[in-house]
């Protein structure tokens, strides 16, 4: 990742379990840093490595430190907690992403059950049946699938029971609203219940106030993450976050 042009590295921002009121994972972030520019958001550098194909050796990169931090995790005795990836379409059609996938999952000796991979709902509009059978091969594998930003974008209800995913992901969009919308009028809750009887477990992101958790709570969210709970962290502040709880909450 250096070549002089910048760096990579991650950032973990801490998934908060509502019931148990602990840290139950981390969403891995890509940050990039150049000598000119300093910090350049995903947003922006994303779409370009998308673009060039450069997403494909970034992939691996980004797989490679999360796969190093979840190890890091289990060493200090945080066993339970889980990693969320992002992940591209250009990356899960690739007719290698599961087969080089797993020599990463074997060779760094990852429990897959605590691999969470991200993908927006976007990626369903490109080629939904190759995507959704990838995503299957997935799950058979162990490994859970996030919908991210879901609602916003291309989802279809008919099709999200058909889904090969294990969670959703509420986008801020909504979550926002929650400031000024009574409940009755807010339509979040009515997601977590569409997505709970769809079998999935529901996290919503961006929470920033306390009016917002008290509200997931009465409408039973799984999880949230969001500054109310903690922003982005450098891996070793995220690791100091996650042993601190153990000696807190011994359980999870």
């Amino acid at each position: 990742s250096g070549e002089g042009s910048g760096s990579l590295f991650l950032q973990y921002q801490p998934i908060y379990d509502v019931a148990s009121e602990s840290i139950c994972g981390f969403e891995a972030l890509a940050r990039l840093k150049t000598p000119s520019l300093g910090l350049i958001s995903p947003l922006e550098f994303i779409p370009i490595t998308e673009k060039t194909k450069l997403i494909i050796p970034l992939g691996e990169t980004i797989f490679l430190q999360a796969f190093r931090f979840l190890n890091r995790l289990r060493d200090q005795g945080c066993t339970q907690m889980s990693v969320s990836v992002n992940v591209s379409a250009i990356q899960l059609l690739r007719h290698d992403f599961i087969p080089s996938l797993q020599r990463m999952i074997k060779a760094m000796q990852i429990d897959a059950r605590y691999l969470v991979l991200e993908i927006t709902e976007s990626v369903f509009a490109s080629n939904y049946q190759e995507i959704n059978r990838i995503l299957g091969q997935l799950q058979k594998i162990g490994i859970q699938v996030a919908m991210d930003d879901f609602g916003t974008g291309y989802s279809s209800l008919a099709r999200e029971r058909e889904l090969n995913i294990n969670c959703l992901k509420i986008d801020k969009f909504f979550i926002d609203k929650l400031m000024d919308l009574t409940d009755e009028q807010a339509i979040s809750g009515d997601i977590i219940s569409m997505a709970h009887k769809l079998g999935h477990c529901v996290v919503a992101e961006g929470i920033e106030h306390e009016r917002q958790l008290s509200y997931l709570k009465r409408f039973f969210c799984d999880k949230i993450q969001g500054y109310l709970i903690s922003r982005p962290l450098d891996e070793e502040a995220a690791l100091a976050l996650a042993k601190e709880q153990l000696t807190s909450h011994p359980s999870s």
